[in-house]
């Protein structure tokens, strides 16, 4: 599947969340293990920042012979005009030779300082995967020349090193949880590929040296700040959870915090009951309770550290949550997967049962119907079940069925064998006639936050010289700019045909089958595609397109639909939609007009001289690489290669191959 992602238009909504005045304000007592470091090597010149607590005997990396870069992000502006005397890290087992520290202002770009080091390996290769071994522990590297920070731009401070050891990682990391989304990480490679980002489920042990006059003394940052949840209903409370950190010389024993609703009066409270040194952590609580429907904004302010001003007032110092309250979500859409196989005949009792029961359905329209045949073996299993395989590999879950990959009816019986039952614990289960209960149980109990809509219509892609199915699906949040958070999302396309005709042990003479799966879109893992590919939608939505060619001509367009669902980490479907394919009739012409248009290149510029619509670039694979209306084209940062740019105008297409040397 070819994709590519836009920012959807924001939508006209004015509306209020408001915030009582007698909302409640909690500190939680304590410091947090998080990000401490050695407080007494600090003083009012010098400083020593780290986003790390404690050594713990683990380390991290990737295989042998992966370069890898190992980094912290730090707010560079509030030490301008210091230098960077030192840095400290924590290594894990064997270290590379050519391995280095480096300060960078692009950690995938060359660094501005590099400082080389050495190490012993401590067992000599070759290894064995059960090899008992610690942890080489820290390591102190001075720089040669001292790096002054000379600008307000954030610096990448970690160290390099190549993987010498399959089993054993070089960066070795505390247990804490990370100290900052998006201020620490690694970059990973193998020879002369990109470096690919890799988000750190631990802190790595980095420590940086700041020298200076004007090192901040009294300085807080906020480093974390989120609301429980992203949609509230009317009556319930909102939990802001807040960590700072004391990125001052000096030692912080009170603060205050300042927090406003909306328009609301801000509310000061005064923290006085703490003692945090340098590079210490603190955590505190708001809590606000929600009334009216519609956006709100809390803002929470730090000022005063020692009752004095801060003496480096940043964004950071004032951040802004915002959330939604809504007293009813979104309808959502639910996916009935009816497990069955053309040789058992007890599917069409079950099929019936079920049809019936959507049939029956208040919100019928609702309701996406899908035989899976995925543990059968007869005409209608396609690829991309393989999970499925592995978790239901038998006949007896024929016939079964379960709502939006989970159960729908909580413990049924399920023949284990022909001798015994066992009480079901998958999320497949039998039909019987309390289904329709269920169903509209599903239905009733869960809001959705987050609405999916869909076309796709076929035309004929000159490129390929052949008809594709062109998809469009849009993901728009409740509220404008308030899209749900889904953890390790996932989303799949599968292409269903209804009113096929074929055989069914069990009925007689011809029998209709609706839902029948003919292929998965999404093609990252094709294996396992009803899992889906992964994917993140920003906080406004999203558009997807796509292309997919119709490679069967034995499929009735008429009855052909596309299913688009989402699932989050437990591989339940948070939304779904389903779309009718349009009728390849409509629209689908193979007209080209060559002589309509002139296309010249000089400079890394494609131009084009003619009235069209649209242009597209497509690799020499077939994906979509940018698309525009734009008759100057530059394409001087694509690669070395053979390119198809296509031409659109009306329903006439013309395609042409360029190289790029």
């Amino acid at each position: 599947m070819r994709m590519k992602t836009r920012l959807l238009l924001s939508l006209c909504l004015v509306l209020t969340l408001s915030f009582q005045a007698h909302a409640q304000f909690k500190v939680q007592k304590g410091k947090t293990a998080n990000t401490v470091a050695k407080a007494a090597e600090s003083s009012d010149k010098k400083l020593l920042y780290s986003l790390c607590g404690e050594m713990s005997g683990a380390a991290i990396g990737k295989e042998q012979d992966w370069e890898q870069r190992f980094y912290i992000r730090i707010p560079a502006k509030q030490w301008k005009g210091c230098k960077i005397t030192n840095v400290e890290i924590g290594l894990g087992f064997d270290v590379g030779k050519d391995s280095y520290v480096f300060i960078s202002k692009d950690v995938e770009k060359e660094p501005v300082v590099k400082q080389y080091f050495q190490c012993d390996t401590i067992v000599p290769p070759p290894y064995e995967e059960d090899d008992e071994r610690e942890i080489i522990g820290w390591k102190n590297v001075p720089l040669d020349e001292a790096y002054v920070i000379d600008s307000d731009d954030d610096l990448y401070i970690g160290w390099y090193t190549v993987q010498v050891d399959f089993w054993y990682g070089p960066c070795a990391i505390d247990w804490d949880d990370p100290a900052s989304n998006g201020n620490l990480g690694s970059l990973r490679r193998v020879g002369k590929e990109k470096w690919t980002y890799v988000q750190l489920e631990h802190n790595p042990l980095i420590r940086v040296t700041v020298e200076g006059d004007n090192i901040p003394q009294n300085h807080l940052r906020t480093i974390y700040y989120s609301a429980d949840e992203l949609y509230y209903k009317p009556g319930e409370t909102v939990y802001v959870e807040t960590t700072i950190k004391n990125e001052g010389a000096l030692p912080v024993t009170s603060f205050e915090v300042t927090y406003q609703m909306n328009q609301d009066a801000p509310v000061t409270k005064q923290i006085t009951d703490v003692n945090l040194e340098p590079m210490e952590v603190y955590d505190y609580v708001v809590e606000a309770p929600v009334n009216d429907e519609g956006k709100g904004n809390l803002k929470v302010t730090l000022s005063n550290p020692n009752g004095k001003p801060d003496d480096f007032i940043e964004s950071t110092t004032t951040l802004i949550n915002s959330f939604g309250c809504l007293a009813k979500g979104l309808q959502k859409n639910v996916i009935v997967e009816e497990i069955v196989s053309t040789k058992e005949d007890k599917c069409p009792e079950a099929t019936k049962i079920i049809m019936d029961a959507i049939d029956k359905c208040d919100r019928k329209e609702n309701v996406i119907f899908i035989q899976n045949h995925a543990i059968a073996k007869d005409e209608y299993k396609i690829k991309g079940y393989s999970w499925f395989n592995e978790i239901f590999p038998i006949s007896p879950f024929i016939p079964a069925v379960n709502i939006d990959h989970k159960s729908a009816i909580p413990g049924t019986l399920m023949p284990a064998d022909e001798n015994e039952t066992t009480q079901a614990t998958s999320e497949m289960f039998l039909v019987d006639e309390n289904f329709g209960k269920y169903l509209e149980t599903c239905l009733d109990e869960e809001d959705v936050y987050f609405s999916l809509d869909m076309d796709c219509e076929p035309i004929y892609d000159e490129v390929i010289g052949q008809n594709v199915l062109q998809i469009k699906i849009d993901a728009k949040p409740a509220i404008e700019g308030l899209f749900p958070d889904i953890y390790q999302s996932s989303m799949a396309l599968l292409l269903i045909e209804d009113k096929v005709v074929g055989q069914q042990a069990g009925a007689d003479g011809e029998y209709i089958h609706n839902g029948i799966p003919r292929a998965f879109i999404n093609d990252e893992n094709p294996d396992v595609a009803y899992l889906g590919d992964e994917i993140k939608i920003p906080r406004n939505g999203q558009l997807i397109e796509a292309t997919y060619p119709i490679p069967d001509k034995t499929w009735n367009m008429d009855n052909l639909k596309l299913v688009c669902y989402i699932v989050d980490a437990n591989m339940d479907v948070r939304n779904a939609v389903a779309c009718p394919v349009k009728p390849i009739e409509q629209g689908v012409k193979k007209e080209t007009v060559e002589n309509d248009f002139a296309i010249n290149c000089k400079d890394g510029t494609l131009h084009i001289d003619g009235n069209f619509d649209k242009a597209r670039i497509f690799s020499i694979s077939g994906q979509t690489l940018m698309e525009t209306n734009d008759t100057n084209i530059n394409v001087s940062r694509l690669e070395k290669g053979i390119y198809c740019i296509l031409i659109q105008k009306d329903n006439r297409f013309v395609s042409k191959k360029f190289i790029i040397q």
